[in-house]
């Protein structure tokens, strides 16, 4: 098992900064979990908004929601159980700096993409937390940042 520089890091920083008494990297549901019908509803109703919405139209290949859930996976994930918060990152961190497939529009539809699902996953199992979601990387260049920037800012609207 090779440990990612950016998940210990972000780990820690969850252990001894933000609280969080359980951290998990490279967290993932299982197949064996049954969804309230209550939260995978109110989940749903948040990604067709989103998947909707003309801002996002080519940022999601999976075209519906139980596909875009069952690839989810969080790169850590931390509960801080006396505040009842959920911190939620996906971490990038490529040596020649944001790089998804080469592709600079992947670069911005990749960190929506993550961002977006460990919010709906977290929503859908942590129904009394509230959910913090994040995307880190050591080195991106200003213009995909402020692209990103903007669309996670449309997102939390």
């Amino acid at each position: 098992m090779k440990i990612e520089i950016g998940e210990s890091l972000i780990s820690s920083y969850l252990s001894h900064v933000e609280g969080c008494r359980i951290v998990q990297t490279n967290w993932k549901k299982s197949g064996n979990w049954e969804e309230g019908e209550y939260l995978k509803r109110e989940s749903e109703l948040l990604f067709n908004k989103v998947v909707s919405d003309p801002n996002f139209k080519n940022s999601f290949k999976q075209k519906s929601f139980d596909s875009f859930i069952k690839s989810a996976e969080i790169d850590v994930l931390g509960l801080n159980t006396v505040e009842k918060q959920i911190y939620a990152y996906d971490i990038a961190f490529h040596g020649s700096g944001l790089n998804y497939s080469g592709d600079k529009k992947n670069n911005l539809q990749s960190v929506i993409t993550k961002v977006f699902r460990s919010i709906c996953l977290a929503k859908l199992y942590f129904e009394d937390y509230q959910i913090n979601s994040f995307f880190a990387t050591p080195k991106c260049g200003n213009k995909p940042k402020i692209e990103i920037e903007d669309k996670l800012k449309i997102l939390s609207d």
